[in-house]
């Protein structure tokens, strides 16, 4: 079970939404020193205490990540970076209406 798990809609498409993730992934490279990964339209990323999933679909973007214990004290925060992360790269859009 993971212990972030976000999904946030987008009218990026999937082209937009792989650049978006690309982007998040690159910048978690230099600042945390995570590795990133693309696996299919997924990124795989692990780092000190974070292993964890950006998957890029054409209407959504939805990110897993599973803390081990020295980083689960800060998960509200770094949930609320990765809040910030997505608003950037992939403004929130309503959902599609069926």
């Amino acid at each position: 079970m993971a212990d972030i798990d976000l999904t946030r809609p987008h009218d990026l498409g999937l082209d937009g939404a792989r650049r978006a993730a690309d982007a998040v992934a690159e910048r978690l490279r230099r600042e945390y020193g995570v590795t990133a990964e693309w696996e299919g339209d997924s990124i795989r990323l692990d780092g000190r205490g974070v292993r964890g999933r950006l998957d890029a679909q054409p209407t959504a973007v939805r990110v897993t990540a599973s803390l081990g214990l020295a980083a689960r004290p800060f998960r509200r925060a770094l949930r609320r970076e990765i809040e910030r992360e997505l608003d950037a790269f992939a403004p929130s859009a309503p959902p599609p209406t069926p």
